[in-house]
C-alpha cells in the first residue's frame, strides 16, 4: 500500500468503467482501465493505465490507441473513494485536436 492506494485493488466509477491497480510502488501507479461509459468509444477494451502517486494526490493516464484519444485523471484518495477530474484529448472528424473535461468518482470494490 502506497499513500493509501492498495495494490492490487479494483475500483469502479459511476459510469461503470473499471480501474484495476496492480502496482503502486515508489510513487508509480500501474494498472488496467476498461471504459464502459455510455456515449464514448473504445468500450470494453482493457488499456494500460499508468501514473504517479504522492502525498498530495494522484494522476493516471490511459491512451485509447484504437480511438486516437488520451485521457488523464487527477484526484485524491479519500478513504474508499477517489474523486477525480479528467481531460480527454481526441482527434475530431475534421482532424482537429479537441478536448473534453469532466469528473468521475472511483469507488473501491476490493
Amino acid at each position: 500500500m502506497a499513500q493509501g492506494l492498495p495494490a492490487p485493488s479494483y475500483w469502479k466509477n459511476e459510469r461503470g468503467s473499471e480501474l484495476y491497480i496492480w502496482s503502486a510502488n515508489s510513487g508509480t501507479i500501474q494498472g488496467i482501465f476498461t471504459n464502459h461509459a455510455q456515449g464514448f468509444a473504445c468500450q470494453g477494451i482493457p488499456y494500460p493505465a499508468s501514473g504517479s502517486l504522492s502525498p498530495t494526490g494522484l494522476y493516471f493516464v490511459v491512451t485509447f490507441s484504437q480511438c486516437n484519444s488520451f485521457t488523464r485523471w487527477v484526484g485524491k484518495i479519500k478513504g474508499s473513494q477517489i474523486p477525480t477530474s479528467w481531460t480527454l484529448l481526441y482527434v475530431d472528424k475534421k482532424g482537429k485536436l479537441s478536448r473534453l473535461k469532466g469528473a468521475d468518482i472511483f469507488t473501491r470494490i476490493w
